[in-house]
């Protein structure tokens, strides 16, 4: 029977489920934490040297994750448009962002030929990278955004997707936004 606990910790407020080949130690080196903290924080495993796949862990995060919210358009935009952003592990360590959202091609919203996702976490800083299309019409564009180890999503933190024409630098009005406080959509 997997162990979850039921409630986690300030600053623990991440989950993590143990798959097989998992142990403590590397874990903690995972998510850049000491592996006294990752047991500390996890009393529902009572010996961390014994540790089964399905076994959930709390792990370090001030937004509980996997989370995600709904991008919203914060212009006019035509029937459809609307995505989604989610927090969760990132799969060398630390917190990675995902949009997905269906959108006209670019050029609806002026002289652009891409998107952008941008995340702006309070007292941090912005992160973003490029949205791919799918080859649907209109297609569902998506990447996914990596953050470095010593950023942490924290409540409040906005998600937002913008056009952007690579050949001059310039980026549009976002058009969806959201924000992060730790709710799964």
């Amino acid at each position: 029977q997997p162990r979850v606990p039921q409630n986690c910790p300030p600053g623990f407020l991440g989950r993590y489920t143990v798959v097989p080949g998992d142990v403590f130690y590397l874990i903690a080196q995972m998510f850049r934490v000491r592996l006294e903290a990752l047991a500390v924080n996890n009393p529902h495993i009572p010996n961390p040297n014994i540790i089964f796949p399905g076994d959930v862990l709390c792990v370090p995060g001030l937004v509980p994750y996997p989370c995600c919210t709904i991008l919203k358009p914060v212009r006019p935009v035509p029937f459809g448009t609307s995505g989604v952003a989610s927090v969760n592990f990132a799969p060398r360590g630390g917190q990675s962002v995902n949009f997905m959202a269906t959108l006209p091609q670019p050029t609806v919203f002026g002289n652009f030929n891409m998107y952008n996702g941008d995340i702006f976490i309070p007292s941090i800083g912005g992160f973003g990278n490029q949205l791919f299309p799918t080859p649907e019409n209109p297609p569902t564009w998506s990447t996914r955004i990596e953050l470095p180890t010593v950023a942490s999503v924290v409540p409040n933190s906005i998600v937002v997707v913008r056009p952007f024409n690579s050949l001059t630098g310039l980026s549009g009005q976002p058009i969806l936004q959201g924000i992060i406080n730790g709710g799964s959509c």
